[in-house]
């Protein structure tokens, strides 16, 4: 695709649903305001967000989901609708079923670039829907062909149609031995149990392994052309198994591919990666701040759920206006806005940990807040050259399991704005400015309407002889300690 930096895209920011009870009486989803704005983007792909429920853990629902921006119409209008249609879900959802639910809804959805090169664009999109404790997930692929300005679908990679069948069989067979071997360590079954199991789970795979473009809705691959499809919980064996991932190295699959695309699977190798590069500032140095936050009043804003499409424009008031602040980011956008995320750092910005794709900790198993956590710091470090000291758990929700597994000190806050209920820069800016000493607060730079109140807010604090720095900087002469809980700075 083109890689353009300076571009002006339109941006559509969605107004969050009104609260929970004037949800169930709505006959009809809430309307959403759109917002257009011009501004210079750092990164070719930018995110678009929409948030439904607060950061807090008092909103039963909760939806965040994030899909791309891209500088093609045809890609943004594709990707708006299909997340759309997810709102929609979630919206049905709570009238049909949130009266009697004992837990609430908490759905998501993030994207990955998979390939990015001036005549194909693909993105992985992972959604995750839980409606109590634990979380199903499913798997989306969308490709474009940005020559002819059209997605494609799987069966066009695979062209002619006895091709995909081809593929099918490999894919099947693959896919039996993979759950041959999963049943076969399954305790407490006798033979004559797997031989009955299996039998029913190759009516499932032969079913899922079908060679249309529903199956096969979910697939990726690297740059050596090792292939990845994904099966959905229940699509190819009972739902003890989970998703099911079936790789291919590109010598099984590679005659099969149509001719006119075999270079989206670099199977040519005239196709090279022409994506820029980040410079990683590998730079260290001991911190020196200039205020000292024992002595002089002081106030932390802290962003969350970054970087976004309106982070570059809030980098820009910030540098404006002297002020440092802190972003607790998203792994997974982190990926995506690297150039954001980098300019961030380098301008005195603290970054911070807020999971890899925003699930309610207490929700997960042990391993998968680990790499919740791991995944996320790996992804900033790879970006910045810098260890990310502090994280900030979603809806800042967090037990101690959670606490115990962070392996750093976990920052929440003691003002929120209720920046993503009101959409309203003058009603955001007032209660932002009502921070006091010592305070920290939280803000999100999904919302363009935050990012249009800091001006305001700025002015409101500095007025107050408040000094508006990092985390780091409002604890500098008090160590935080891994695993504890931080609101604000102690006296």
């Amino acid at each position: 695709m083109k890689h353009v930096l300076s571009i002006a895209l339109l941006t559509l920011m969605f107004y969050g649903c009104k609260d929970q009870n004037t949800q169930e009486k709505q006959e009809q989803p809430a309307p959403f305001a759109i917002e257009t704005s011009s501004e210079d983007l750092t990164d070719a792909i930018q995110i678009n967000t929409i948030q439904v429920g607060s950061e807090t853990t008092n909103d039963k629902n909760r939806f965040h989901t994030s899909y791309p921006s891209t500088a093609y119409d045809f890609i943004n209008t594709h990707q708006e609708a299909f997340a759309q249609a997810y709102l929609k879900e979630f919206q049905k959802n709570i009238k049909d079923d949130n009266e009697k639910a004992v837990a609430g809804l908490d759905f998501g959805q993030h994207f990955e670039i998979i390939e990015s090169t001036p005549s194909i664009l693909a993105f992985l999109i992972e959604r995750y829907t839980s409606y109590g404790n634990n979380y199903n997930t499913q798997y989306f692929t969308h490709l474009y062909d940005l020559e002819e300005n059209k997605r494609l679908e799987f069966s066009n990679l695979f062209y002619p149609q006895e091709n995909f069948d081809k593929l099918a069989n490999i894919v099947k067979s693959k896919t039996t031995d993979i759950l041959t071997e999963k049943i076969n360590a399954m305790e407490g079954l006798t033979d004559s149990d797997r031989t009955a199991l299996m039998k029913s789970t190759q009516e499932m795979i032969a079913q899922g392994t079908e060679p249309t473009n529903k199956n096969y809705h979910a697939f990726s691959w690297d740059a050596s052309g090792n292939l990845t499809i994904y099966f959905d919980k229940y699509q190819v064996a009972s739902g003890d198994h989970g998703n099911i991932e079936v790789q291919l190295a590109p010598e099984t699959y590679k005659d099969l591919v149509a001719k006119k695309y075999q270079y989206v699977f670099h199977i040519k190798a005239e196709e090279t990666d022409i994506a820029t590069p980040i410079i990683k500032d590998t730079t260290t140095s001991q911190k020196v701040f200039d205020i000292d936050c024992s002595k002089e009043p002081c106030v932390a804003i802290t962003f969350d759920d970054g970087p976004a499409k309106h982070t570059s424009q809030l980098l820009d008031i910030l540098k404006e206006h002297g002020v440092k602040a802190t972003f607790f980011v998203l792994g997974k956008s982190a990926k995506i806005q690297k150039n954001t995320l980098l300019r961030a750092y380098k301008e005195g910005h603290q970054i911070g940990n807020h999971s890899w794709d925003h699930k309610d900790l207490k929700k997960l198993s042990e391993p998968d807040i680990l790499n919740q956590i791991q995944n996320t710091n790996e992804a900033i470090s790879e970006i910045t050259g810098a260890d990310v000291h502090v994280m900030r758990p979603p809806y800042g929700s967090f037990n101690e399991i959670v606490k115990n597994k962070a392996g750093m000190p976990i920052i929440l806050w003691n003002l929120d704005p209720l920046d993503w209920k009101d959409r309203n820069p003058e009603i955001v800016a007032q209660r932002m400015s009502d921070a006091k000493t010592n305070g920290i607060v939280l803000a999100h730079d999904i919302h363009k309407s935050t990012v249009e109140a800091m001006p305001a807010v700025i002015k409101s604090l500095k007025a107050k002889g408040y000094h508006l720095v990092t985390i780091d900087n409002l604890f500098s002469e008090q160590p935080l300690a891994n695993g504890k809980v931080y609101n604000s700075r102690h006296k």
